[in-house]
C-alpha cells in the first residue's frame, strides 16, 4: 500500500512540474500593471484608452480551449493583471431570548404562538396536552449560521463590455450531522444539528454583463427585483427576511438599464424572469421595476442587520406576475377540475434622508425607510410566510384529491371548484438615527407586518381549524388555525468598536392575530456580534 502511495505521489509531482515547465514561465515573464478599481463598491474600473485594443486583440477566451496552451496569447499577462478578485465575509454570533417557544432562532415571517393557538399534538402526531405549556415557556439560543463568505470577480473592459461575477454563501441551510444523542432534537427545524453542523447555502451566484450603451444583463441567483432588493430593507437584527419584507434570492435572468440626468438624478428600469413558486405551474414569474435616485441627497442607511453606508434619496416601484396552474378532484369520485390563474402584486419603496449627509461627512443623520406591497398569491416572495395554513392550502378539503404539492402554503386555497389566491398586504416603517460620527453609534426604530386581507373571510366560510395545521419554524407544533395579521415592532442600538467589529442589541415584539380571534405575543431580545473582513 505504501509503495502505491509513493508511486502516485511521484506521478502527480511529475505532472505538476511538467505543467509549470510548459505553460507558466512564459505567462509570468511579463507582469502587468497593478489592478485598479473596487469590486466592493460595485464600480467598474477604467483602463487607459491606448491599452484596450492591445489587451484583447488576442481573443483571450480561445486559450481556454486547451487546458495548457503551448504559449500564452499576446497581452495575456497584461489582461490577467487587470482582473480584480476579492474575498469578503462576515463572522456573526447571535444570542436570542424569546418569551415563548414560538420559533427557532430565525422566525422569518412566522407567527407568534401560545397554548391557545397550537394543536395539542406533538410531531409526529401523538396526544400531548403539555405541548401548549411548552410553547408558553421561554426559549434561548445561540448560533453563528448567518456568517457569510463571498468571492467577487471583476473583469477589465473588453470592447465596451465588462463582466462581474459573485458567489456568496451562508449557513442557514438544513443540518448536517448531530453530535448529540438521546433526547436532544437534531431535526430539520431546531436543535444542535441545525445550529452547529449546518450545510452551506448559496445566497448569491451570478454574472453581470455590463455595457454603457446597451445596458446590463444579469444571469444567476440574485436578489428579488420585487421590492428592489437589496436597496430597501429595514434595519433589524432579525435574520432577513422578517415580517413585511420580500427579501429573498431567486435564480433569474434580468435586464436593466441605468439612465443618468443632471443634478445627480438617475433612474433604473429593469425586467426579470424568475423561478416560480412551483415548477409544476409551467411558467416563470415575471417582474418589472422602475427606480429613481438622487445622488446629491445622501443619507446613512443600514440594510438588514449589517450593511451600513451612505445611500441616496430614492423611490422604487415594482410589480410581479405569477401563473398558477393545476388539477384537482373537488369531490371524491367526481371529475377532475383544472384551474389557470395569473396573479399580480406591486411594491412601493422609499428611502428618505430626513437629515442628510453634509459636506461628505456622515454623522447626526436621520433616515426614513418605508415600503408597502399589495397583491394576490405573492406570499412565496416572503420567506416562510404560510399564515399557519396546513394541507388544506393544497387540497379541496377532506373529500377532494389534490395534485401533490399543488399550491405552496400561504399563496391560496382550493374552494369549491376554484383556486382562490390569498390577498397579501405588507408594510414597514423604519427610522434610523446616526449620532455624530465620532460616536460610531446609531439607533433604529421600526414596525413591520404581513396581513392576509381575505383570509378571515375564507376561514369563516371553510372553518378556521380546517385551514390550520401548518408546522412551526422550530418543528415543535402545528398551528390550530391560520393567522390574518403578524406584526413586529422593534428598537435596536449598534456600535462600531472598530471599522471591522460591531456589537448590536435589539428588543422586539411579535404580535399575531388568529382567525379564531386569539392574539399571541412573543418578546424577543437579541444580541449580535459582527466581524467584517
Amino acid at each position: 500500500m505504501r509503495g502505491k502511495w509513493k508511486l502516485r505521489s511521484l506521478m502527480i509531482g511529475c505532472l505538476a512540474q511538467g505543467c509549470l515547465a510548459v505553460g507558466f514561465p512564459a505567462w509570468a515573464a511579463s507582469p502587468g500593471p497593478a489592478s485598479t478599481g473596487s469590486v466592493a463598491s460595485g464600480q467598474t474600473s477604467s483602463s487607459p484608452a491606448d491599452d484596450t485594443d492591445t489587451m484583447y486583440k488576442s481573443e483571450v477566451h480561445r486559450s481556454f480551449l486547451n487546458l495548457i496552451p503551448d504559449a500564452p496569447p499576446p497581452g495575456y499577462a497584461t489582461m490577467v493583471s487587470r482582473w480584480l478578485v476579492m474575498v469578503y465575509g462576515i463572522l456573526q454570533l447571535d444570542a436570542i431570548y424569546d418569551s415563548t417557544n414560538s420559533f427557532n432562532n430565525w422566525p422569518f415571517n412566522s407567527g407568534a404562538a401560545n397554548s391557545h393557538t397550537v394543536e395539542t399534538n406533538a410531531l409526529p402526531p401523538t396526544t400531548n396536552p403539555s405541548l401548549g405549556q411548552t410553547v408558553d415557556r421561554p426559549a434561548f439560543g445561540f448560533d453563528a449560521n448567518n456568517s457569510r463568505l463571498g468571492f467577487a470577480i471583476s473583469s477589465p473592459s473588453y470592447e465596451g463590455y465588462k463582466i462581474r461575477g459573485l458567489l456568496e454563501m451562508d449557513f442557514l441551510n438544513t443540518p448536517g450531522e448531530c453530535q448529540y444523542g438521546g433526547g436532544f432534537p437534531c431535526g430539520n427545524n431546531s436543535g444542535p444539528g441545525l445550529f452547529q453542523f449546518p450545510v452551506p447555502r448559496i445566497r448569491l451566484a451570478f454574472a453581470d454583463i455590463s455595457n454603457n450603451v446597451w445596458g446590463n444583463l444579469l444571469i444567476g441567483q440574485y436578489w428579488s427585483l420585487f421590492g428592489w432588493r437589496p436597496y430597501y430593507m429595514y434595519n433589524s437584527l432579525q435574520i432577513v427576511s422578517g415580517p413585511g419584507s420580500p427579501t429573498a434570492w431567486f435564480p433569474q435572468m434580468r435586464y436593466y438599464h441605468i439612465f443618468s440626468f443632471t443634478h445627480g438624478n438617475k433612474s433604473e428600469a429593469a425586467v426579470a424572469v424568475m423561478m416560480p413558486p412551483s415548477e409544476s405551474f409551467g411558467m416563470p414569474a415575471f417582474v418589472e421595476g422602475l427606480k429613481w435616485v438622487n445622488t446629491h441627497w445622501m443619507g446613512e442607511d443600514t440594510l438588514g442587520n449589517s450593511a451600513k453606508g451612505p445611500s441616496p434619496l430614492s423611490i422604487g416601484f415594482s410589480d410581479v406576475q405569477t401563473t398558477y396552474n393545476g388539477s384537482f378532484i373537488p369531490v371524491a369520485g367526481g371529475p377532475t377540475q383544472t384551474f389557470h390563474k395569473i396573479t399580480s402584486a406591486y411594491a412601493v419603496d422609499l428611502l428618505l434622508p430626513i437629515i442628510p449627509i453634509r459636506n461628505d461627512s456622515p454623522g447626526n443623520n436621520l433616515t426614513l425607510a418605508a415600503e408597502y406591497t399589495y397583491g394576490q398569491g405573492d406570499a412565496w416572495l416572503f420567506p416562510n410566510l404560510t399564515f399557519g395554513l396546513g394541507s388544506y392550502a393544497g387540497t379541496a378539503g377532506p373529500a377532494g384529491v389534490p395534485s401533490p404539492g399543488l399550491i405552496p402554503a400561504g399563496n391560496g386555497v382550493i374552494q369549491g371548484n376554484a383556486f382562490v389566491p390569498l390577498n397579501l398586504e405588507t408594510f414597514y416603517l423604519n427610522l434610523q438615527y446616526y449620532f455624530p460620527d465620532e460616536a460610531k453609534t446609531w439607533i433604529s426604530f421600526g414596525v413591520a407586518g404581513d396581513v392576509g386581507t381575505n383570509l378571515q373571510a375564507l376561514a369563516n366560510g371553510i372553518g378556521p381549524q380546517k385551514l390550520g395545521g401548518g408546522v412551526s419554524s422550530n418543528g415543535l407544533y402545528k398551528y390550530l388555525a391560520p393567522w390574518t395579521r403578524n406584526t413586529y415592532s422593534f428598537v435596536n442600538i449598534s456600535h462600531d468598536l472598530t471599522p471591522a467589529v460591531r456589537v448590536s442589541m435589539e428588543y422586539g415584539v411579535y404580535n399575531t392575530l388568529y382567525t379564531t380571534g386569539v392574539n399571541a405575543d412573543d418578546q424577543r431580545i437579541m444580541m449580535s456580534w459582527f466581524y467584517f473582513f
